[in-house]
């Protein structure tokens, strides 16, 4: 190992323990904005994986620019996350990556057909 290499490697480690601190944000390291927006996670926050907390805290980072409407819009989506066992979310992750691989027009096909059924598609 050479001295330049060397002298990296703390530098590449201390980024790796950075983000993946970032990744473990716990319940008290969110600001009161986040922790407010992610409310129905909190009895849970510290069981949740770590990839699901950080997805979590960019949705509630992503609230304080939407529009109210768009807010109150979240804040029901994620009170009903919440209350979805680990397997009802996995299954709704499935649901929604297939829907995501459809081509365009057979997914307009469908959102028309739920639509016209009053069941809301899964993505709006």
């Amino acid at each position: 190992m050479t001295l330049r290499s060397s002298a990296l490697l703390p530098a590449g480690l201390g980024a790796l323990l950075y983000a993946g601190s970032a990744l473990a944000t716990p319940w008290a390291g969110l600001s009161p904005g986040d922790q407010a927006v992610l409310r129905p996670f909190e009895s849970q926050w510290e069981k949740l994986p770590a990839q699901q907390r950080e997805r979590l805290v960019r949705q509630a980072q992503r609230f304080h620019s939407l529009p109210p409407v768009e807010q109150e819009r979240m804040r029901a989506r994620l009170a009903e996350w919440a209350k979805m066992s680990p397997e009802q979310r996995e299954a709704a992750r499935r649901n929604y990556e297939s829907l995501r691989r459809l081509p365009p027009e057979e997914r307009e096909a469908l959102r028309r057909k739920w639509r016209d059924a009053g069941t809301p598609p899964p993505d709006e």
